[in-house]
């Protein structure tokens, strides 16, 4: 993906498209076209998920699954 598209991307995530609220998020998360920030995905993930997009719910799961795991191991 190029910078180009991701502007596309993140336009149609503001304006309510679930499926690019979700790529935005991985593109956040990877850092390679955009600088990464783990907040920010998380932020888009959360929007997509509760307008229904499944894998945005199953990476909001490992993402606070591991969050937890780390807690724990670290205690």
């Amino acid at each position: 993906m190029n910078k180009e598209k991701f502007e596309e991307l993140l336009k149609e995530a503001e304006n309510g498209n679930a499926e690019a609220m979700y790529l935005v998020a991985i593109e956040y998360q990877l850092g390679k076209v955009v600088e990464q920030d783990l907040q920010e995905a998380a932020a888009w993930m959360t929007e997509a998920a509760e307008l229904g997009n499944e894998d945005a719910k199953a990476w909001l799961e490992d993402y606070y699954f591991d969050d937890d795991a780390n807690v724990q191991a670290n205690s």
